[in-house]
């Protein structure tokens, strides 16, 4: 093959994708264990000067992981559906491709 030409693998972009899942299984398990741990003890900072620096630097520190890593897994997810879809659409194409190659002999 020239290396102009584009070629993909279905089977592989499927593979692809499984792995992808299963990536999207351990970002759950990290979102699910960052939003147990920030939201365990709302208190922590118990009150007075603690409470205020503990509010002020803590908890958007906490919300802003909680964030990042809830938008990771939605990211994932969909990055491992794209890919399935992807691979889909080349399989299909490349049917196509060939039933019509033979149509034309």
């Amino acid at each position: 093959m020239s290396a102009d030409r584009f070629a993909a693998d279905p089977d592989r972009l499927r593979q692809s994708a499984r792995r992808i899942s299963d990536l999207h299984g351990r970002v759950q398990a990290i979102t699910a264990t960052v939003d147990q741990l920030a939201s365990r003890y709302p208190d922590a900072g118990g009150d007075g000067d603690f409470k205020e620096s503990f509010d002020g630097k803590y908890v958007p520190a906490a919300e802003t992981a909680r964030a990042f890593t809830a938008q990771l897994s939605t990211s994932v997810e969909k990055l491992a559906q794209d890919t399935a879809t992807v691979a889909g659409d080349f399989a299909e194409r490349e049917d196509v491709a060939v039933r019509e190659s033979r149509r034309e002999k």
